[in-house]
């Protein structure tokens, strides 16, 4: 258990939790000073403007009219120069400024004597029974020696916005950011367990226990899809490694008897090394078992090329119209010779981008699969024609078919219908026909609703 929270702790979604939580409660803290300070400094602005606009007003009429116009018109309470503790109760009420004009030996001539400020700008105070508080002042010095200080006070919207801040402050420090830690690791923890159990899966995979998928539940959240794909990829690694080991069955299969012949034939040889036309006759067969050999071996190199795609670059215009129309033509001999009926249908002016060697080997393999595989007096045809999506072309007979059972594995290296096993082959022809299908863009399928065996190969794009 300590491991674990050592490892969430330590875990990368743990620490950009902590890295967003931390930006978050930072720019929410600049957020709220931004505002809070933007407000206080309209205030005092507006605050400083009106003391400033008052206070060269009475600078004017002091130095235009004398002093004594100054606390008669501006300053006096009536007929009280000196204002009276209770006096400043209306003041506040009423928003006005306050005022005090101070004679050389800093006595008060006028105004609220219980004012006191620093020269210039200043928090001043109070001197009163019960508003002793600070107050915005302006202090200047007129001639004589005579001072006059003007003061508001400070609104309460500027203390509430400051402890708004103070209070926005705390709740982020004490509030918001221990809940975000708080949260922060308890969704690391889940994803950490997810990503333990996606890493266990891969360990036993690893471990050659290749039955073992991800676990996926019903929300199909990311990870249950991250899961899906993981399942989805060992299912496709499994079938890839059924695939090597079909294929490694048939290739022993398939080169077990050349093989067996050519061992045959030694010992034959051995045998018969004093008959020369027994030995040139066993030499011939040899030769025709090696020669087996290198097609089954040159059909998977070919099929190696042409899956991992390195003929595509030499891809150039190719007629296929006339492509079609000449094995056609080559091969009809081959229909007659079998007794077979052979139809070609071909539209003209019919061309593509691809390999013309490899697009030759595609239709004579699948003519070459009617020829053999068809039954007897078989009517097979042949055609090229354009659609609606593209180019299609159809090699069909009117034999018995394939059994539904063989239709979804004619395509996998060296399967062979047991129908097919007495006719020459290896089983590598229509993967063949399937792998430049693919590497030029095409689709090739049985057709469901032929009668007999109707091999379709779809060429997507215009025609």
């Amino acid at each position: 258990m300590s491991s674990a929270r050592n490892n969430t702790l330590g875990s990368t979604v743990f620490q950009q939790t902590l890295l967003a939580s931390g930006a978050f409660v930072l720019v929410s803290l600049a957020l709220i000073w931004l505002i809070c300070g933007g407000l206080v400094w309209q205030i005092d602005r507006k605050l400083d403007a009106d003391i400033l606009e008052y206070s060269e007003y009475a600078q004017e009429v002091y130095y235009g009219r004398g002093a004594e116009a100054l606390i008669a018109e501006e300053i006096a309470d009536d007929d009280e120069w000196i204002w009276s503790n209770d006096y400043l109760y209306e003041v506040l009420e009423n928003g006005r400024l306050i005022w005090v004009l101070r004679g050389p030996d800093y006595e008060a001539n006028a105004g609220f004597q219980g004012l006191h400020g620093d020269e210039g700008w200043s928090m001043a105070w109070l001197d009163h029974p019960e508003l002793g508080q600070e107050v915005r002042s302006y202090r200047v010095s007129l001639r004589g020696g005579d001072t006059m200080a003007t003061a508001a006070f400070i609104p309460d919207e500027r203390a509430d916005i400051l402890s708004f801040g103070v209070f926005g402050t705390l709740a982020l420090l004490l509030i918001v950011l221990p809940l975000a830690l708080i949260t922060g690791y308890a969704v690391s923890q889940r994803v950490f367990r997810r990503i333990e159990e996606i890493s266990a899966t891969a360990a036993a995979v690893g471990s050659g226990e290749m039955a073992s998928r991800a676990p996926q539940s019903a929300r199909n959240d990311e990870f249950d899809r991250l899961s899906g794909s993981i399942n989805h990829m060992l299912d496709e690694v499994a079938a890839l490694n059924k695939n090597v080991e079909a294929v490694s069955v048939g290739v022993a299969h398939d080169l077990r008897t050349p093989l067996t012949n050519i061992g045959g034939r030694l010992e034959l040889i051995r045998r018969d090394r004093a008959d020369a036309d027994a030995v040139a006759e066993h030499v011939d067969a040899a030769e025709g078992a090696q020669s087996q050999l290198m097609r089954i071996f040159d059909a998977l190199l070919r099929l190696g090329e042409v899956k991992a795609g390195r003929r595509k670059a030499a891809f150039a215009k190719v007629d296929l119209s006339g492509l079609v129309g000449d094995i056609t033509e080559a091969y009809e001999p081959v229909f007659t010779d079998a007794h077979k009926t052979f139809s070609v249908d071909v539209d003209e002016g019919i061309s593509l981008q691809g390999d013309r060697e490899l697009l030759e080997q595609m239709v004579a393999n699948l003519l070459e699969n009617a020829a053999e595989h068809s039954r007897d007096a078989a009517q097979v045809t042949a055609s090229l024609s354009r659609s609606d999506a593209g180019i299609v072309l159809r090699i069909a007979d009117d034999g018995p078919g394939i059994s539904p059972v063989d239709r979804d594995r004619i395509f996998d290296r060296f399967f062979r219908a047991d129908a097919s096993r007495s006719t020459p082959g290896n089983g590598l022809g229509l993967s063949l026909v399937q792998a430049i299908a693919e590497l030029h863009g095409a689709q090739v399928s049985l057709d469901p609703n032929a009668k007999g065996a109707a091999f379709v190969i779809c060429f997507a794009g215009p025609a």
